[in-house]
């Protein structure tokens, strides 16, 4: 099964093609079993990332064809080619930079707590959020996240983004959610998904998840709600 691989390597990208030797007839290999025996094999130098391999960390993410995936879950095609999750900077050949994500919310989930029970049950829609692995594939299209990127701009990771994303909004969605947060705690996460340009999410057609979190429905439209109020 041939595949086709970006490489980047000192400032310029180069695609290879890859011929995979299944291992079975009936094998349907995920894109992790590609990246790894290539590596074993014809592309020793071959630079990567991946984890726990059962979706649990979210830092095996590449985009095949365009569209990020988690490459220890998603299975692979003859012809499928595989490249650095675009939204995020290039350090070497598949490996991105992930820390400017994190850095963007120091800070900002410093809230009062009201209390220290806890035995207290967070809400349904608190939960559903927890299952977010940082794969951070919600960044495509999103054009809160794009105007980092805007005229030419070449932001510094190392300082966190100016503009936000939807995993930002989902962390300050589930500091809303928190039964331990005050009223001076919400508001707090609601004034920093302000600042980080909640308004890009107004005209947006959605957001989509890489393990399906609803984002729409349970963190854009709830933020948006709570601060046209």
């Amino acid at each position: 099964m041939k595949v086709e691989i970006e490489l980047n390597r000192d400032g310029e990208s180069n695609v290879i093609e890859y011929d995979y030797a299944r291992r079975a007839a009936d094998e349907k290999p995920m894109i992790l079993d590609v990246l790894l025996q290539a590596q074993a094999t014809d592309i020793p130098d071959l630079a990567f990332r991946y984890g726990c391999r059962a979706r649990n960390c979210g830092v095996c993410t590449v985009d095949v064809n365009g569209r990020p995936r988690l490459a220890c879950r998603a299975r692979i095609k003859e012809g499928d080619r595989v490249s650095p999750v675009k939204t995020l900077p290039p350090l070497a050949d598949l490996v991105v930079r992930r820390d400017g994500v994190a850095r963007q919310m120091r800070g900002r989930l410093t809230s009062v707590a009201q209390g220290n029970n806890l035995n207290q049950d967070a809400p349904d829609d608190y939960h559903a959020l927890t299952a977010c692995v940082e794969c951070y594939a919600c960044l495509q299209n999103c054009p809160m996240h794009a105007r980092n990127f805007t005229d030419g701009a070449n932001p510094n990771p190392s300082e966190g983004y100016q503009w936000g994303n939807p995993f930002s909004l989902l962390k300050l969605q589930m500091l809303r959610l928190d039964p331990l947060s005050s009223d001076a705690g919400r508001d707090q996460a609601l004034a920093h998904a302000e600042d980080l340009g909640l308004d890009a999410c107004r005209d947006c057609k959605g957001c989509k998840c890489g393990v399906g979190i609803d984002l729409m429905g349970k963190v854009v439209r709830p933020l948006l709600e709570a601060a046209g109020e």
